[in-house]
């Protein structure tokens, strides 16, 4: 039996060696179209949603959505049907249950000289992506990110009060959260916010994201649509989009905004990335990504599926994807 022991020890050395070298951070990128900013999971389809969009002039104009199937990282763009002779060029996007239909809901930038901007409505098809409305009203000013309630009611983001894009200097406070109940009632439901950002929402609680203004704002969610109780979860600066992970949302990072700034003009700036894991009741903060800028520059999205978390960036042509992120 003693004999024995050594080759016994031998093998549970190898099976232990085996286990944590599975579990070794593996990182890797999954091609898409031109800025993958924002990305979803469609859990019946098996894939990802990638919204991209070139964000920079003189580019030749990309708006797709694109899908990544999940088991081999293939990426092709999803064909939309039906779809009305209007500009596509997506930004924050969301995908909502209504019913028992699953639709993605997408803020849509024309590129105009009036800079007009839309949320577009899809339903959500194993082989397409089958328009159903256009949403506009004046008050969908600046759009950035927006979510949606199990009711097909949404919230979103205006990241200043005009188009202007030098407001964001002369009033950075200009920002707002609008709601639409999903027909005609629209209106402004928080102001005066420093570039406002991501939106999540869940049992009548949403959270909001900024980037200028040092907090991840939760608020309660009344029948009518307006909201009550602001409240501070989490003083962090620079912050992008959210995405839900059991108790924890995940939370994007921009941690120099002035890199994030010039990386929209030169492509070579290395804009750094952070991204959180952030207790959705208690604020607790734990640090799961950072780079940087050499590995992603100037990631918007984190989206953890199992053990991997997958990172959007604004510009660029990749999405990052990290197995065993937490190790």
């Amino acid at each position: 039996m003693l004999r024995k022991f050594p080759l016994f020890c031998i093998i549970l050395c190898s099976i232990f060696a085996c286990q944590k070298q599975n579990s070794v951070k593996v990182t890797s990128q999954v091609k898409t179209g031109p800025g993958p900013e924002d990305i979803v999971e469609d859990k019946p389809n098996q894939r990802l949603l990638v919204s991209c969009n070139e964000r920079r002039t003189g580019m030749p104009e990309v708006g797709e959505i694109f899908q990544v199937n999940l088991s081999n990282d293939a990426s092709t763009v999803l064909p939309r049907t039906n779809y009305p002779n209007i500009p596509f060029n997506p930004h924050g996007f969301d995908l909502q249950t209504v019913n028992g239909i699953p639709y993605l809901y997408v803020i849509n930038h024309y590129h105009d000289s009036l800079s007009t901007s839309s949320i577009v409505q899809f339903k959500i098809n194993a082989a397409d992506l089958e328009f159903i409305k256009e949403y506009k009203d004046a008050l969908l000013i600046s759009p950035n990110d927006l979510t949606v309630l199990p009711n097909g009611s949404f919230y979103y983001s205006n990241d200043k009060s005009t188009t202007n894009i030098l407001e964001l200097l002369t009033n950075p406070r200009g920002g707002s959260i609008g709601y639409c109940d999903g027909n005609t009632t629209w209106k402004i439901v928080d102001s005066h916010l420093a570039y406002p950002n991501g939106l999540y929402n869940e049992n009548n609680r949403l959270y909001l994201a900024t980037s200028r203004n040092t907090a991840l704002f939760t608020y309660d969610i009344q029948t009518d649509g307006t909201l009550k109780n602001r409240a501070t979860l989490s003083t962090i600066d620079g912050m992008d989009n959210i995405t839900p992970n059991g108790d924890e949302l995940i939370v994007a990072v921009h941690p120099n905004l002035l890199e994030f700034a010039l990386l929209s003009l030169i492509p070579t700036t290395l804009s750094p990335s952070r991204t959180f894991a952030i207790n959705k009741y208690t604020g607790e903060t734990k640090n799961i990504f950072k780079d940087d800028g050499t590995v992603i520059s100037g990631s918007s999205t984190g989206l953890v599926i199992g053990n991997t978390l997958y990172l959007s960036q604004v510009f660029g042509d990749f999405l990052l994807k990290i197995e065993n992120y937490r190790e």
